[in-house]
């Protein structure tokens, strides 16, 4: 911004699209309520470092904004339950420091925008004039009915209550419980949980697009998507077409919280990459590539065209990982750097910030670039298709780091993927061998034994409660935590 596009904006003083804060060493902490108000409204512009004194504007600027801005872009996607897209600045007039930050309106099927702690009724403000007021409940009835028109929130026609697979709330509370084990929507009945994420139609008998692939049977998801699926694809080369493994290669179908576990347990097989249990039994990671994988799927699922013809690809060649998704981007790729999100998927979406499947809210992506350029490895690209409505996101990595063949069971020294880190998570309280299946959403005994169970058992990160008797039909497991992790 230029210095006489400032002194004009003080000048005219605070509007219906400008506000002024006092910022001298800190981020203002009114600044997120006129965040949401912005957000909800108009976009609007903020400009940190003016105080008021008797009607007057006093340009005082700010003593550190390089960390003002980080401390801003680092905790947005915390604060609200959609990130808000915002543009911070630093202008620099007259020997002193300021920073604006413009804050652009969300898409309709993001409002109403509101600090997650606070809730909609305390946390979202919508601008009136010079100021930032609490929404009523009007605004948020008119925010949310706006909200229908997003594409997984259309009522799926021949639909209802009985497409739903019971066993899916068991998979989502548990999930949601890892994540927040105070989560008030673990009081909630399947039906409340329905209606909390607004899966059911208006008639609450129809179900959503997002609640059929949440939380739906495999055989109706198949017969309403039948183009939905996730290929992940094993090609021993660097060209499309050219020895692809047909027995490595696998087709997943059905509800979108087995598919991403099934799917992230194949791919962290190709690459066998390895990450340390921390405080709490957190993952600690030890390689920004595997987390940039996690986070690439868990974009796929939440923005992709599920009305799209052709399904959905995770292609892994012998120097590259790719995520096809149908679906272009409907944020600018050039501004991937840029705090914020715009959702697809918005009811999706939300489910998945909820149970930690997108770590921030419209800033996870940048994160992950940011960690990848730092490292050794190549730097991520992408292609954004309008026209074919399509969107491609390539990972390159070294040539040495994926395996030839998919490993074919974990060997007695572990090593921890993602499935087996949720088990010992899922596991800090006795769990029966039934419950961690249906968690983990599996059928195959034999096969769970063989390749979690029992490597989590030999390599004592898992015990059983009565041990001398194993197969006991009141047998559980519980995790072993480590010496100093009490």
């Amino acid at each position: 911004m230029r210095r006489t596009i400032l002194t004009e904006l003080i000048k005219q003083g605070e509007t219906d699209r400008v506000e002024f804060k006092e910022a001298r060493s800190n981020l203002p902490q009114d600044i997120w309520k006129t965040i949401s108000a912005f957000a909800n409204t108009n976009t609007g512009l903020i400009v940190l470092g003016i105080s008021q004194e008797k009607g007057r504007f006093i340009c005082e600027g700010v003593e550190n904004p390089h960390q003002i801005m980080d401390d801003l872009t680092s905790t947005i996607g915390q604060r609200f339950n959609f990130c808000p897209v915002i543009r911070p600045e630093i202008v620099r007039q007259k020997g002193k420091d300021f920073m604006t930050v413009e804050v652009e309106e969300a898409l309709r099927y993001q409002k109403p925008i509101y600090i997650k702690d606070a809730g909609p009724i305390k946390g979202g403000c919508k601008r009136v004039g010079a100021t930032d007021i609490r929404l009523t409940d009007a605004d948020l009835q008119r925010f949310f009915q706006e909200r229908i028109g997003s594409p997984d929130a259309q009522p799926v026609k021949g639909t209802s209550r009985r497409d739903i697979d019971e066993s899916h709330f068991l998979t989502f509370r548990n999930l949601r419980r890892l994540e927040k084990p105070d989560a008030p929507e673990l009081s909630l009945s399947n039906e409340e949980i329905l209606k909390a994420y607004s899966l059911l139609a208006q008639d609450e008998k129809t179900l959503t697009a997002a609640g059929l692939l949440l939380f739906g049977k495999e055989t109706a998801i198949r017969r309403f998507f039948p183009a939905w699926r996730l290929d992940v694809i094993r090609i021993k080369g660097t060209e499309w077409g050219k020895d692809k493994d047909p027995f490595l290669s696998q087709d997943l179908r059905g509800g979108l919280l087995t598919i991403r576990i099934q799917a992230l347990d194949i791919i962290n097989r190709f690459f066998m990459i390895p990450f340390k249990m921390g405080e709490g039994l957190a993952r600690t990671e030890e390689n920004p590539f595997n987390r940039a994988m996690r986070e690439a799927l868990g974009n796929l699922l939440m923005h992709q065209n599920y009305f799209h013809p052709s399904p959905a690809q995770v292609r892994v060649y012998n120097d590259r990982i790719e995520f096809y998704n149908p679906g272009y981007s409907l944020k600018d790729p050039d501004s991937f750097n840029v705090p914020g999100s715009e959702l697809r998927n918005p009811l999706i979406a939300s489910v998945f910030y909820d149970i930690g499947w997108a770590e921030t809210k419209g800033t996870g992506f940048k994160t992950v670039i940011m960690e990848i350029v730092k490292s050794d490895y190549p730097v991520p690209r992408w292609e954004s298709s309008q026209k074919k409505d399509t969107f491609t996101l390539v990972l390159p990595y070294h040539a040495d780091q994926v395996t030839p063949q998919v490993t074919p069971q974990v060997t007695p020294q572990v090593t921890v993927t993602d499935k087996h880190a949720t088990v010992l998570r899922y596991c800090e309280q006795p769990r029966l061998l039934k419950e961690i299946m249906e968690f983990l959403g599996l059928s195959d005994r034999k096969n769970f034994m063989e390749r979690i169970l029992n490597p989590l058992l030999n390599a004592g990160h898992l015990e059983r409660t009565i041990p001398d008797k194993p197969r006991s039909r009141f047998q559980k497991y519980v995790t072993v935590r480590a010496k100093g992790k009490e």
